[in-house]
């Protein structure tokens, strides 16, 4: 049979916990959303930031296609072109491959600039080496045909001062990729001369080298993963290499974000703008990444990445703090709940051990309890009655 000290435990106990759980419960969640909240759009910031790094790299190109295309050199070379005078051709090509030697040293950022003819025939070439620190101007006879070429068929379709932009890919040479292979993107202009007549193009390629190991270097081992995927999903950054460059133009390898990552290329290709995702296991922020100031040129998306369990890891040390909480609750709870049960139910279980002692005839031991409150008046009316009994025994 169950005794009312026991049941009194129980009621005790369930009346202290229950808060107390619910308090936890509504704490270690709201702190959950509120870490998770809080690290999405930390993400969502480091994507920014290195997107506006990565276009640091690109936003003087547009300049200094400007520079040289309206360049004194460049003027008279056009002319000269125009009027096939071969003395002042070879005169002001010496001129025009100087800056663009000085473009390329100083900038740092050009592996070729390049003035094409119109018929499509590079007349000036120049290449620049950063990493071994040699530039040179490319003699005639290495001179290629580019007429065949997108970035040369689409810029020379431009009017003046229009700006065609490639996407990044691996820079071919003759129709071969390049061995160490070289990231290009590539920014060419029409140039007019005498009037409204085309003369050539102005192509500056871009060592994208310059801004993909940023965002392979902002990657952390273990913690947030920095990746660029084109329109299609192949990684043109990735920290694992051997991921990136799969499309069939480039290295044909076939690993992209798609096959690697199916549910996270679904959310990141169907992105419109800066967008968080929340995966099972992961936190993704993604940002367009362009290559011109008025956003007509999207290179691809920049991608962040932080595994949950990363995320959360500030999370573990709150969950056993919160832990020890409970238990100290529940052990507090416990012995509360015992102090409060005996003082209820002690004096309970001395009157009715006097009611049994009244019973058999023992009318002699007192009946006293202290406890200003109904039980005391409880036990005085017994000792009223104990009273009563014991004359009532003594007159008969």
């Amino acid at each position: 049979m169950k005794t009312i000290k026991s049941k009194v435990e129980r009621a005790l106990i369930l009346v202290a916990l229950l808060p107390v759980l619910i308090l936890a419960g509504y704490v270690y969640y709201s702190t959950t959303d509120a870490l998770k909240s809080a690290s999405v759009s930390n993400l969502e910031r480091q994507v920014q930031l290195l997107s506006g790094s990565a276009f640091g790299v690109l936003k003087h190109v547009p300049g200094d296609l400007s520079y040289l295309r309206d360049s004194a050199s460049m003027f008279q070379y056009g002319r000269a072109l125009v009027i096939k005078d071969q003395k002042i051709l070879d005169v002001n090509g010496r001129s025009l491959s100087r800056d663009f030697l000085s473009l390329a040293k100083n900038r740092r950022i050009y592996n070729q600039l390049r003035f094409v003819g119109a018929d499509g025939n590079e007349l000036i070439r120049i290449e620049h080496n950063e990493d071994e620190g040699f530039s040179r101007v490319l003699q005639p006879e290495q001179l290629r045909d580019k007429s065949s070429s997108l970035y040369f068929r689409e810029a020379a379709k431009l009017e003046f001062g229009q700006v065609y932009i490639s996407p990044i890919d691996l820079n071919r040479e003759d129709g071969e990729l390049e061995d160490p292979v070289r990231p290009t993107i590539r920014f060419a202009t029409p140039v007019f001369a005498v009037g409204n007549r085309l003369v050539g193009v102005l192509i500056l390629n871009v060592d994208a080298s310059a801004f993909l190991n940023q965002i392979k270097e902002a990657s952390t081992d273990g913690g947030i993963q920095f990746t660029l995927v084109d329109d299609h999903g192949y990684y043109l950054a990735n920290s694992d290499t051997g991921l990136e460059w799969g499309s069939a133009r480039d290295l044909n390898h076939g690993k992209s974000m798609p096959t690697e990552r199916p549910m996270l290329s679904r959310e990141v290709l169907a992105a419109d703008g800066v967008v968080q995702i929340d995966l099972l296991d992961d936190l993704v922020a993604t940002t367009p990444l362009f290559a011109d100031e008025s956003h007509q040129h999207q290179m691809g998306r920049l991608v962040a990445i932080a595994p949950k369990s990363v995320v959360l890891k500030l999370l573990d040390n709150f969950v056993i703090a919160l832990a020890v909480f409970v238990v100290l609750a529940v052990v507090m709870a416990f012995v509360i709940a015992k102090m409060l049960s005996s003082s209820l139910t002690n004096p309970l279980i001395y009157l009715t051990q006097a009611a049994d002692r009244l019973s058999k005839g023992e009318v002699d031991t007192a009946i006293t309890i202290h406890s200003n409150d109904e039980v005391q008046r409880l036990a005085e009316a017994f000792e009223r009655l104990r009273e009563s009994v014991k004359i009532l025994m003594k007159l008969g």
